[in-house]
């Protein structure tokens, strides 16, 4: 019975985990489509290919993390005059992770 209890209970916690699990954020697929949501969403503000606009740039940044670039997308961001919308009501959370893993990218392009 204990065992059918744990096999149940990981059955039904599996998609909950698996859907706020981190993907592979280095793969082409996932990096192709936040580079065009990127095109889409971002590039008024923070220029093509992240180089700057409205707001500064984001290639060749070092110093972002995947979870806060994931939950600045998802939460907005204030920074004087500056504001970063909340992206979180309108794309769901793929998306999102798409986005982080293209500006993830980004680290390495100056």
């Amino acid at each position: 019975m204990f065992f059918a209890a744990n096999a149940l209970e990981s059955c039904l916690l599996s998609p909950a985990l698996a859907q706020s699990a981190e993907p592979d954020l280095t793969s082409p697929k996932l990096i192709d489509a936040g580079r065009v949501q990127f095109a889409e969403n971002c590039v008024y503000c923070h220029g093509d290919s992240g180089s700057g606009g409205k707001a500064g740039p984001l290639a060749g940044r070092t110093d972002l993390t995947a979870d806060y670039v994931f939950q600045t997308i998802t939460n907005g961001k204030r920074v004087g005059s500056l504001v970063m919308p909340t992206w979180g009501l309108s794309l769901d959370k793929p998306t999102i992770w798409s986005l982080t893993a293209y500006v993830m990218s980004l680290q390495a392009k100056k």
